[in-house]
C-alpha cells in the first residue's frame, strides 16, 4: 500500500516539476534552475519517511523558496488556535482573543512550548512565499495559528493543546495552555470578535468597517476626506466606479481641503477599477498639491493596491506614509493554479510580470514618513498616520 502511495506521489512531483517552468512567466528568476531540479530530486528519494501533509509542506518549502508572492501552495488547515496575532517592532502580540484567554490580550507572545519565538518564526517562514520583509511580517501573524503546520513542522508535539509563553506589559511572565478550535468555529469567533469592535468610535478609522471594500469619512474640523480602500474589488450594492462617482461628487460640492487614501490593508484584486478616481485626483487642482494629498501604505498593500499606489506616486505630489509596501514594485502575477491529479494539491504560479519602475532590486514601495505601528499605538487605540497628518493641518 505505501509503494502505490509512494508512486502516485512521485508521479505528482515529476508533473509538477515538469509543468511549473513551462506554466511560470519566468521560474528561475531568482532561484537557479539546477537547485530546483536537484531539490525535486531529493523531495522524491525521500518520500518514505513523510507522512501525506508533511509531503505537502515540503512541496511548499520549495514553492517558497521561488521568492515569488503570487506563486504558493495554499495549504488545507482545519483547526486553529483561537487568536489573532500581530507583529510589532517589539514581537508577536496577541491582538484579538475570546473571553476565556482575555488575560493574553495585548500580551507578547515568547515561546511555543519551550522554543524561541524567534526560532518559531524562522521555521513558519520557510513555507511562506514573500519577496520582502514587509510581505513576511504580514503573513507570519496569520500562518502562526494553524497547529498543524507548526506539528508538522516539528515544533509542537501535539495538536490538542500548546504551551504558549507570555510577557504582559509589566514584564510578568506567564505559561498559558491554549487549545485549538475547529476552522469554522474559529472564523465565527474572530467574525464576533472584530464585529464588536470595528463599527465601535472607540478605534480608530483604520480599524473600522474592515467588513468593507471601501468607505469614506468626512473630518469636519480639519476639512480632510478619509477614503479607506480595503480590497480593489467591487462591492454590493455600489461597485467601485458608482462608489469613486459619488465621492468625487462630494469632494466637489463639500469644503474639501485634503483628501487621504488609506491603501494600508489592501491585498488586491482588480487595479483598473480605481483608474477613473485616481485619475480625477491627478486632475483635481484643489487636492493635488503637497500637504494636501496623502496616501498611507504598508505591509499589507500589495498586488494590484501596489499598482494603485505607485500610479499616485508617480502622477500626483501625494505624501506616502506608513510602512514599506508588502508587494515589490517590479513583480511577478496574474494568477493561474495547477492541481496535481493524485493528491489534489493545488500550487498557483504567477503568468506575468509587472515592471513599473527601473530598479528591479528595489523590495518595496518606501514611504517618504516612515511610520511603524507599535503595541502602545494599538492599545490606546491611535493611528500614528492619520495623527501626523492631521497635526500638519493644526
Amino acid at each position: 500500500m505505501d509503494s502505490i502511495r509512494n508512486t502516485r506521489w512521485i508521479d505528482d512531483i515529476n508533473f509538477l516539476a515538469t509543468e511549473l517552468p513551462k506554466r511560470h512567466k519566468n521560474l528561475f528568476f531568482q532561484k537557479s534552475k539546477e537547485d530546483f531540479f536537484k531539490e525535486i530530486e531529493c523531495l522524491k528519494t525521500n518520500i518514505e519517511p513523510f507522512s501525506d501533509y508533511e509531503i505537502k509542506l515540503q512541496i511548499a518549502k520549495l514553492i517558497a523558496s521561488i521568492k515569488d508572492a503570487h506563486t504558493y501552495v495554499p495549504l488545507q488547515i482545519s483547526i486553529l488556535l483561537p487568536l489573532e496575532l500581530y507583529l510589532f517592532s517589539e514581537g508577536i502580540y496577541v491582538i484579538g482573543a475570546p473571553s476565556e484567554y482575555s488575560e493574553i490580550l495585548h500580551c507578547k507572545i515568547t515561546k511555543v512550548n519551550k522554543i524561541d519565538i524567534k526560532e518559531v518564526m524562522d521555521i513558519l517562514s520557510s513555507i511562506i512565499s514573500y519577496e520582502n520583509e514587509s510581505h513576511l511580517k504580514s503573513q507570519l501573524p496569520k500562518y502562526f495559528p494553524a497547529i498543524e503546520l507548526l506539528y508538522d513542522l516539528g515544533l509542537v508535539n501535539d495538536i490538542d493543546s500548546l504551551k504558549l509563553t507570555f510577557e504582559d506589559k509589566c514584564k510578568k511572565i506567564r505559561v498559558i495552555e491554549i487549545k485549538p478550535i475547529r476552522l469554522k468555529e474559529w472564523r465565527e469567533k474572530l467574525i464576533l470578535i472584530k464585529s464588536n469592535l470595528m463599527h465601535s468610535n472607540k478605534i480608530p478609522l483604520y480599524r473600522r468597517n474592515m467588513d468593507k471594500f471601501y468607505w469614506f469619512e468626512y473630518l469636519d474640523t480639519s476639512k480632510t476626506v478619509y477614503f479607506k480602500y480595503n480590497a480593489c474589488k467591487d462591492m454590493l450594492p455600489t461597485d467601485v466606479v458608482t462608489f469613486c462617482s459619488e465621492l468625487m461628487g462630494f469632494i466637489e460640492k463639500t469644503m474639501v481641503e485634503s483628501l487621504i487614501i488609506d491603501l494600508r490593508n489592501n491585498f488586491g484584486g482588480n487595479s483598473s477599477l480605481l483608474t477613473p478616481f485616481m485619475n480625477y485626483v491627478k486632475r483635481c487642482d484643489k487636492i493635488n498639491r503637497k500637504n494636501k494629498l496623502f496616501v498611507i501604505i504598508g505591509r499589507e498593500t500589495f498586488s494590484s493596491a501596489l499598482l494603485n499606489a505607485y500610479f499616485l506616486k508617480e502622477n500626483t505630489s501625494a505624501i506616502f506614509l506608513g510602512e514599506p509596501t508588502g508587494g515589490k514594485p517590479n513583480c511577478y502575477g496574474e494568477l493561474e493554479r495547477l492541481t496535481l491529479k493524485n493528491s489534489g494539491l493545488s500550487v498557483c504560479y504567477s503568468t506575468k510580470y509587472y515592471k513599473i519602475i527601473e530598479d528591479d532590486s528595489l523590495p518595496s514601495l518606501l514611504p517618504d514618513v516612515n511610520i511603524a505601528l507599535t503595541i502602545q499605538n494599538y492599545v490606546n487605540n491611535e493611528d500614528p498616520c492619520l495623527e501626523y497628518i492631521i497635526k500638519g493641518h493644526s
